[in-house]
This record gives C-alpha cells, structure tokens and sequence, in this order.
C-alpha cells in the first residue's frame, strides 16, 4: 500500500465498496489519489474503519477538516449525553 503525505491542508474522500460475503473495502483518497484501504469485517465496522484511516491521514500531516473532525469525534456523543444526565 502506497501512503501518500503531503504535509499541509488537503481534500480528503473515502469511499466505501461491498467486496462480498459480509467485507466492505474502505479507501481514503487525498485530492483524489487512493493513499490508504483497508477491510471491515461487516457493516458495523465501516465507520470505525474509516476513522481509524482519517485519525491516520491528520497525524501524518494530510490536514483537513474531515480528518481533524476523525481525531476528535470518538466518545463526543457520550461525553455530551453524560453530562446532560449530571444537569
């Protein structure tokens, strides 16, 4: 696998592909070049396959909106539904 890093702000896409017998591919391209794939064993893992590509793509410095919001996006939704209940 090729792993493009262009340091600076880039566009990043991700598209997902059913590969048959319950594997979904899922690639991230940067500015439309495949820089990085992987398999999810079955529907319910296509999103935290494909956060763990983008958290990927911001640590090695292809930055974008898209891949920031990857890093930091992974336990928001509890943390805010938490501290509701403590209101």
């Amino acid at each position: 696998m090729t792993r493009i890093v262009l340091a600076g702000t880039v566009e990043h896409s991700v598209k997902v592909t059913y590969l048959g017998n319950n594997k979904y591919g899922c690639r991230v391209y940067v500015n439309g070049i495949l820089s990085s794939e992987e398999v999810a064993e079955g529907r319910s893992q296509i999103g935290p396959v494909c956060r763990s590509l983008l958290r990927m793509e911001n640590k090695c410095g292809n930055i974008s909106k898209y891949a920031s919001r990857a890093r930091h996006r992974i336990g928001e939704k509890e943390l805010r539904e938490k501290a509701k209940g403590n209101s």
